[in-house]
Order: C-alpha cells, then sequence, then structure tokens
C-alpha cells in the first residue's frame, strides 16, 4: 500500500525531477524495508530519475514537518462532523490557511477505485535480494550510474557500502516492461455492511446515510 500511494504521487504530482531526496522514519513495516529499497532501484532502472536519496531519522528524533501537518488536521478534525469521505475531504483541505493538506481519495464508497494498487512484494519476487541489516542503516541512496546497487551507511560521515539487489540484468529488464498486476479492493465484507447498517446508520446526517450505509 505504502509502495502504491508514493507510486500514485510521482506519478500525478511529480514535476520531472531527476533527483530526489526522501526522508522518513524508522517504521519498518511502513518504510524501513526491502520492498521500498527495490521500489526506488526500479524506478532509476526506468530510467525515472537519476538519483534517490533516503533518509531515515534516527531514534529519538523522528517528529519532522508531516507530523505538524497532522497536528493541523487532528485540530481541524475534533470540531467538525464527518459523516462520509467527502466531509473528510473537506476536512482536510481547510485545515490549514495556506493548503499545505491536500486530500487524495483513494476509494469511494460505491467502491470506485481511484488509487491503483499493485502487487509489488509478487513483482519483486524471484528477481531482488534482501539487503541485510537494513534496520541498523540510516542512509541510503540509488544513481543510475550503478543501476540496481543501493549505497548505504549508518552515519553521514561514516564510510559507504553497497550493495547489489538484482539478481541478474535479464530478469530485471523483463520485469521493467511491465508494471506489477493490480490488486482489486475486496470491499465491504456482508457482516459489515450489516453493522454499518444496524449500529451506526443513526449516528449519521440523515443525507449522508444512504452513501456511507445504504
Amino acid at each position: 500500500m505504502v509502495i502504491s500511494l508514493m507510486h500514485h504521487f510521482l506519478e500525478n504530482h511529480g514535476l520531472g525531477e531527476k533527483h530526489i531526496h526522501i526522508h522518513c522514519d524508522n517504521c519498518a513495516g511502513q518504510n524501513k524495508n526491502k520492498f521500498v529499497m527495490w521500489y526506488l532501484a526500479w524506478r532509476i532502472m526506468r530510467g525515472l530519475h537519476t538519483s534517490i536519496s533516503v533518509n531515515f531519522m534516527p531514534a529519538g528524533h523522528t517528529k519532522f514537518a508531516p507530523d505538524w501537518c497532522f497536528g493541523l488536521l487532528k485540530r481541524k478534525f475534533i470540531v467538525c462532523e464527518v459523516h462520509c469521505l467527502a466531509d473528510m475531504c473537506h476536512v482536510v483541505e481547510t485545515s490549514s490557511t495556506r493548503g499545505i493538506n491536500k486530500a487524495q481519495l483513494v476509494g469511494t464508497e460505491t467502491q470506485e477505485n481511484i488509487v491503483a494498487v499493485y502487487d509489488w512484494q509478487t513483482y519483486f519476487h524471484g528477481c531482488c535480494r534482501a539487503l541485510k541489516g537494513i534496520k541498523s542503516n540510516y542512509h541510503f541512496r540509488f544513481t543510475a550510474d550503478s543501476l540496481g546497487t543501493v549505497f548505504y551507511k549508518r552515519k553521514l560521515d561514516d564510510v559507504e557500502f553497497s550493495f547489489q539487489l538484482c539478481n541478474s540484468a535479464e530478469t530485471v529488464q523483463q520485469r521493467l516492461a511491465q508494471m506489477p498486476a493490480e490488486v482489486a479492493p475486496p470491499g465491504l465484507s456482508q457482516a459489515r455492511q450489516e453493522y454499518l447498517r444496524h449500529f451506526i446508520r443513526p449516528f449519521v446526517r440523515s443525507d449522508k446515510q444512504d452513501s456511507l450505509c445504504p
């Protein structure tokens, strides 16, 4: 999901930039894992960028600009009524006076899929290798001069090491020719729909009931 959201942003909101600098926290389940590393290397190999650097904040120093933006959203959200996705989008868009927070629907109540989710794990399986000790390092970079290679180090002033992520150039080239398979959203189960109708619907504004919990 995280990779698909990043992919959607770069493909739809990018400005054609060739050099990208990414900063994120140390959440291994979302950001600091082998699949994100493979994806960033993939973007370089596909010729979408010339270089990418990704830097993870050290423990105890993980509060940065996105947390401020979430704080603005939280402050707005607690004084608003939200009965549907459109209401939530309005809260996001009006949470900051300078318009720094932007809403992006992934899908709608009618199960319309707006942001495509791809099966990146299966896509990279068999053609990429995992970098060991990824959690103990904080700075990574990828460059078009060394396709399929990640350069990494623990601290900015440490000696930099490199690791070849791709098993074989032939296999990688075959994968580059196509996108991963798209994952269709399963939608709400019958039990969940019944729960929304019987227990949530009475608290939803009347003009929003049929869109959120018909």
